[in-house]
């Protein structure tokens, strides 16, 4: 119970932060040195009334040239001490069913993404190789289950609305590339 009632608070917290700076929905950085940019939309999963851990789903977009880039979504999950890490392996560990369709993902894992107990909370991220093709079918879909394994179990979110709206959004700042 005292571990549903920490993730609780701090999801509140969190979504008073994001409501007090009013990020916008998908942010470019530019490295200085390069002057290579990349974009990136935060998505988080919908999660049930009392969650054991938080999921998001992020794509992120890196300009490797004048005009190519590179697609990549980057799972990420938080969960309390007491729960623990996912333990997200290398292979194939994150897969969209996507109108009933699956897509599966392959990656490295989390390995070396992974951060300790901090205040209570676990962290962990792994990122996989997408196409614009790949995302432009998630964000067009009317249904997308969000399936990642992990050494210690499997974690399944929806997309609602919101979700698909930002990946619209992403795909749309997306166009010409």
């Amino acid at each position: 119970m005292k571990a549903i009632l920490l993730l609780s608070c701090l999801v509140g917290l969190y979504l008073m932060a994001g409501c007090a700076t009013d990020a916008p929905d998908v942010t470019a950085y530019y490295d200085p040195a390069s002057g290579r940019r990349t974009d990136l939309v935060e998505n988080e999963l919908p999660s049930p009334d009392q969650p054991r851990e938080l999921l998001w789903l992020n794509a992120s977009r890196m300009q490797r040239g004048y005009d190519k880039f590179v697609y990549h979504l980057e799972m990420r999950y938080m969960a309390t001490e007491q729960v623990g890490l996912l333990d997200i392996t290398p292979g194939e560990s994150l897969t969209l069913i996507v109108d009933g369709k699956p897509m599966k993902f392959y990656g490295s894992g989390s390995l070396n993404m992974r951060k300790g107990a901090k205040k209570g909370i676990v962290r962990e991220s792994a990122i996989y190789e997408v196409t614009l093709p790949q995302l432009r079918q998630i964000a067009d879909a009317k249904q997308v289950v969000v399936q990642v394994r992990g050494a210690t179990g499997l974690v399944e979110r929806q997309f609602n609305a919101e979700n698909f709206d930002r990946f619209r959004r992403f795909i749309v700042s997306a166009r010409g590339n």
